[in-house]
Formats: C-alpha cells, sequence, structure tokens
C-alpha cells in the first residue's frame, strides 16, 4: 500500500462515520414523521368514539369539532404552541418567542419533523375535552378553548417536563405525557363539565327516594364507537412508542418494542377488566365498559411505556381501568358532573395512576438510576416529585381552562339553549342532520300511516 493511499484510509474511514450517523439521523427523523402521521389517526378515532357514543342529533357536530380540532390546534402551535414549549430563551416556567411561526434562522434541520410530531400532541390534548361537552356546547366556544388548550395551556406543561430548561425536567418521569397530555386534558374536561352542567334530562329525581339519580343516554351507534376504539388502539402504539424519538440502534428499537408491548398489554388488561366488572353488575357484554377499559389501561401506560416491563403493564392497566370506573362512579352518582364520554375518568384517572405507578416499577435499566422504582430499590423521593409535578399539572389547568371556561359562560358563548339542545345542534347549528335519510324514512312513515287513515276511512 502506498504512503497516500495509507494516509487516505483514516478520512475513509472517517468519511464512512460520518455517512452512517447521517443515516441514523435520518432513519430517526423518518421515524419521526411516520409515528406523528399514525398519532394524527387519533383524531379519527376519538372521532368515531364520539359520535357513536352520543345521539344521532348530534353527530355532525361531533365530527366537526374533531376535524376543526386538527386545524385549530395547527394555527395555535404554529404561532405559539411549539415556542412556549421550546422555545430558545424563556426560562424555568414557559420557553422563549424564537419559535413563534418557525422562522427559518432559529431553527434546526429536524424542527419541522419535530413540530409536527408534537402538533399532533397538542391536538390531542385540546380533542380530550370534546367528549365531555358533548351534545350541549356552542361550536365557537370550542373553537375558542381548543386554541388556548393547544396554543398555551398544554405547551405551558410540555415545557416543565420535556424542554431541559423547564422546572420538572430531569426530576419527574413522564415519558409519552400520563400527566402532560392525558392529565390535563382530563382535567379540562372535568372543569368544562362542571362549568357546562349537565344534558337535559341526565339527572332526575327518583320519586321512590326523592334523590338525584343519573338516567342512562345511549349513544346511537356502538359499531362507530368500537370502530373509534380500535383506532386509537392502534394509534397509541405511535403515541407511545414514538415518544422516544429515535429507532437507530439495538438499544433504541428494543425501547421502542418494549414499549409498545406494554401499551398493548395495558389496553387488553383494562378492556378485560371493565368488561369483567361491567357483567358483574348488569349481567351483560358492555361494549362501552370495554372501551372505557381499554383506553384507561393505555392511558396508565403512559407515563412509564418504556421504563416499564411488560407484566408490569398487566398491573398498571388493571389499577387504571379501576380508578377509571370509580372515578365515574363518583362523577354520575355523587358529584353530578355529566360527562358523555367520560373522557376525564379514561385520561384524569387513569393518568394520575400511570404518573403514580412508575415511581414504584419503573426498570433502572431502562429509565435510569436517577429513576429508579421504589421497588427495585430507589428513593421514595420520586414519588414526590410524581406527585408534585400531577399537582402542578392539574392547579395549572384547572386554573386556566377554567377561568376560560367562566368567561365563554358569563358572555353566553358556551351553552346552547334548551330548545336547541333538544331538537339537536345538528339542526340548530350546522344546516341539518348528518343522516337525512332518517327524514325519508319518517316522510315515508308518516304517508303510510296517512295512507292507512284514508282507507279506513273509505270503508
Amino acid at each position: 500500500m502506498s504512503d497516500e493511499a495509507a494516509m487516505d484510509v483514516p478520512m475513509r474511514i472517517a468519511n464512512l462515520e460520518a455517512t452512517i450517523a447521517d443515516l441514523s439521523a435520518s432513519l430517526d427523523i423518518l421515524f419521526i414523521f411516520v409515528m406523528g402521521v399514525i398519532c394524527f389517526l387519533l383524531q379519527a378515532g376519538f372521532g368515531l368514539l364520539e359520535v357513536g357514543s352520543i345521539r344521532s342529533k348530534n353527530a355532525q357536530n361531533i365530527m366537526l369539532k374533531n376535524l376543526m380540532d386538527a386545524a385549530v390546534a395547527a394555527f395555535a402551535y404554529y404561532f405559539f404552541g411549539y415556542s412556549v414549549a421550546y422555545g430558545a430563551g424563556g426560562n424555568a416556567f414557559i420557553g422563549g418567542s424564537s419559535l413563534i411561526c418557525l422562522p427559518p434562522d432559529n431553527i434546526g434541520t429536524s424542527d419541522y419533523i419535530i413540530w409536527f410530531f408534537n402538533y399532533v400532541f397538542a391536538g390531542t390534548t385540546a380533542t380530550i375535552v370534546s367528549g365531555a361537552v358533548a351534545e350541549r356546547c356552542q361550536f365557537r366556544a370550542y373553537l375558542v378553548y381548543s386554541f388556548a388548550l393547544a396554543g398555551f395551556i398544554y405547551p405551558v406543561c410540555s415545557h416543565w417536563i420535556w424542554d431541559p430548561s423547564g422546572f420538572l425536567n430531569g426530576k419527574v418521569y413522564d415519558f409519552a405525557g400520563g400527566g402532560a397530555v392525558h392529565m390535563v386534558g382530563g382535567v379540562a374536561a372535568m372543569v368544562a363539565s362542571a362549568c357546562l352542567g349537565p344534558r337535559t334530562g341526565k339527572f332526575i329525581l327518583d320519586p321512590d327516594t326523592g334523590k338525584k339519580v343519573p338516567v342512562r343516554i345511549p349513544g346511537h351507534n356502538m359499531v362507530f364507537a368500537s370502530l373509534g376504539a380500535l383506532i386509537l388502539w392502534f394509534g397509541f402504539f405511535a403515541f407511545n412508542g414514538g415518544s422516544s424519538y429515535t429507532i437507530a440502534g439495538e438499544a433504541q428499537y428494543n425501547a421502542t418494542g418494549r414499549a409498545v408491548v406494554v401499551t398493548v398489554m395495558g389496553g387488553a388488561t383494562g378492556a378485560f377488566t371493565l368488561m369483567a366488572w361491567g357483567y358483574l353488575s348488569s349481567k351483560v357484554w358492555d361494549m362501552s365498559w370495554v372501551i372505557n377499559g381499554l383506553l384507561a389501561g393505555m392511558v396508565g401506560t403512559c407515563s412509564g411505556a418504556n421504563a416499564l416491563e411488560p407484566w408490569a403493564a398487566i398491573i398498571v392497566g388493571f389499577l387504571a381501568a379501576i380508578v377509571c370506573q370509580l372515578q365515574i362512579i363518583l362523577f354520575e352518582n355523587y358529584l353530578f358532573i355529566d360527562d358523555p364520554l367520560n373522557a376525564s375518568a379514561v385520561h384524569l384517572g387513569a393518568g394520575a395512576v400511570g404518573m403514580i405507578f412508575v415511581a414504584f416499577l419503573a426498570n433502572p435499566e431502562y429509565a435510569g438510576e436517577d429513576f429508579a422504582g421504589i421497588f427495585y430499590g430507589g428513593s421514595a423521593k420520586f414519588l414526590g416529585y410524581q406527585l408534585y409535578a400531577m399537582v402542578v399539572y392539574s392547579g395549572w389547568t384547572a386554573a386556566t381552562s377554567g377561568t376560560m371556561f367562566m368567561a365563554l359562560n358569563a358572555v353566553g358563548w358556551f351553552r346552547v339553549t334548551v330548545e336547541e339542545e333538544l331538537a339537536g345542534v345538528d339542526e340548530t347549528h350546522h344546516g341539518g342532520k348528518a343522516y337525512p335519510l332518517d327524514d325519508v324514512h319518517v316522510i315515508k312513515q308518516e304517508k303510510e300511516e296517512e295512507s292507512s287513515s284514508d282507507d279506513k276511512g273509505t270503508e
């Protein structure tokens, strides 16, 4: 080998290493993009779940809200949210203004893809509230609070936990947003449904006991609801699996695979848990119980999806489903809060379980020694920080969203009138029913009855 060729070897090795590093980075960016696209399907899942779980007279309203949620969140996160969460020049509480409108001079090579993935998370937080206010919320109010949640309330929380300058970063473990996404959305859903009040006829006085009791208002299409739940299950694989932001390398793809398995087992356990509870309560296999358990089980895995063993997911899925159902009972039978989709129970109750559970069973081999679960020899300080984060997430969201919802109520923008609610929001606010064929069937029935009456008169 010539001296010139020998000198060229280190350069070739360096070039090869640079090419490999570039390919690894490109693979990671492609991974984030694909996970974001799949997570975007969560909007379709939420839409079908919600529309199937409410009455047909409000179906168009629900689907329009879920469609516009993605549009509103896009503007909110582009103008404000991304910078509030990750902008340079901020502090421990909030990001700076450097990323407002994604200025080319201030963004990195991967910021567009990172923005997209985080935008989907912001939209998910906002859409959680949709189910809680279904069938009696004005559409313009939905536009206002979706913008606020996606552009400010949620991004502040994500700054605290996921930006290096955030005051929870490095102290709290919230891998895929069991607290920052689900608890925030769940608290907002709870506050919104409490401020809005129950649907007309949801709670009545029992003539025998004189006590207020809930009335079941069934949805109109459980096929839509179950299809929506399956799409959400599919989307959760990307929601939890994609939160690592990386797939290149053995450690990375093993962590992603483990997060997906944890998600599967948590959801499956939650579904079985509430299926059994529902059957013991009513002697029927109730689809709505199964859906609540499935979603609660997956939400419970979010905070520690990459830090738990798959067997631990079975425990957290079980506990999350139990807490979810207990919150439903609390709301319906004691607090008389009407949440048609049980959105708060699924996301707040189950999210809280996940935040606490990870402090006990986070494996330090996966989460790092600083986040060793108590059962792995970790410190109780870990649990203390998790509880602290839950308090600040909840307090911030309750204060900000509560102020917003009360303001909307005060100006008459929040709730539709009783007459509009009884007629259906589709008819009174959106120009007609989602299923116009219903009118054809009614007209046909009326004509048949009229013809029958005429025949009797002739006789």
